[in-house]
């Protein structure tokens, strides 16, 4: 069970997560844009050959109570993970082709003090080919995504999903491996290049608000349902970039899927929460760094099976989770 709500709150958030910042290439170099003093288009843009690198870190904290337990079991982890982004080819209609690489991936949890597992792709250890995640985490290194984009930067399709999973999956156990291909879908894949999600539609100035409504595949969680506010609350510089200071908050709840169930569970969040600040840099086209705070009830349902018999009466485990995320670009070249 506990194997399970690890990668649910992973697969969670993961599909939760924004774009990102950068240290290097480009984002070393001081802006040359100036301000406007009236209304402008804040849009991506994907230059054919350009290199990025972006890294995306996690801290979840949660209490699960659970029927039968006398106190609530405390978790805590924290999840990195690095890729690259190449733009390959700009199509005549205007979209673009981009290839994204998995670079590297950490991950380390904490359960009523004691670590349970810590693993670091970039800090190999002699224990990682015992280790059933760390063997599948592995496998992610290198591994290649492509993704086929249109004119307004929305993904059309991804190829590569299935060989990705087939990647992960092959010789895994079969709990760890039903996680896996929950948590590297298309829906989540799909989001790593969303980038303009909180981005308007058209020109704005500072003081400007506008609304973003989106529904998330988020795999057994079914459809995540986000309603949130974004306002542009002024230019800021960010680092050596000079940037749209870009503030959020909304509230998001999960609706059931026709596939939600796993191994007879199902899963819900409620009462969720957000907030947070995105740094727009015009002159680049790029988000390069988003800041974010959630809260949420997660409720999961399963069937208790005794001693081989037939399941009993169903359980429900509630857990209040605390979420912070960090996405940033590291370099762009």
């Amino acid at each position: 069970m506990k194997k399970h709500v690890l990668l649910i709150i992973v697969t969670l958030a993961l599909g939760l997560s924004g774009v990102g910042c950068n240290k290097s290439g480009k984002l070393n170099t001081p802006s040359t844009f100036k301000a406007p003093s009236g209304a402008m288009e804040l849009k991506l843009k994907w230059p054919v050959g350009e290199r990025i690198v972006q890294s995306f870190d996690l801290k979840v904290n949660s209490e699960m109570t659970v029927p039968n337990q006398p106190a609530p079991i405390k978790q805590d982890i924290t999840m990195g993970q690095e890729y690259g982004l190449t733009v390959l080819k700009e199509n005549p209609d205007g979209g673009h082709e981009v290839e994204l690489e998995f670079l590297n991936v950490r991950m380390k949890m904490d359960q009523e003090g004691r670590t349970m597992m810590d693993y670091d792709s970039a800090k190999k250890s002699t224990g990682d080919k015992a280790n059933p995640v760390a063997a599948m985490y592995q496998k992610i290194i290198g591994a290649k995504i492509q993704y086929f984009m249109d004119a307004s930067n929305q993904v059309e399709r991804v190829e590569g999903v299935d060989a990705l999973v087939d990647r992960l999956t092959t010789g895994g156990a079969a709990d760890m491996t039903a996680g896996f291909k929950s948590m590297f879908n298309e829906g989540y894949l799909k989001q790593i290049m969303d980038g303009g999600r909180y981005l308007p539609s058209k020109p704005v100035q500072p003081g400007d608000t506008w609304p973003i409504q989106m529904e998330i595949a988020e795999g057994p969680l079914g459809t995540m349902n986000v309603d949130n506010t974004v306002t542009f609350q002024s230019w800021e510089q960010r680092g050596k970039r000079n940037c749209a200071r870009l503030e959020f908050q909304g509230t998001f709840k999960s609706k059931p899927g026709s596939d939600t169930k796993m191994a007879g569970m199902s899963m819900s969040i409620s009462d969720g929460n957000t907030s947070g600040v995105a740094w727009f840099d015009p002159e680049l086209g790029m988000v390069i760094d988003t800041t974010m705070s959630q809260d949420m009830k997660m409720n999961i349902t399963m069937p208790v099976n005794r001693r081989g018999n037939a399941a009993g009466k169903p359980q429900t485990i509630t857990s209040t989770i605390k979420q912070e995320i960090n996405i940033k670009l590291e370099s762009v070249k």
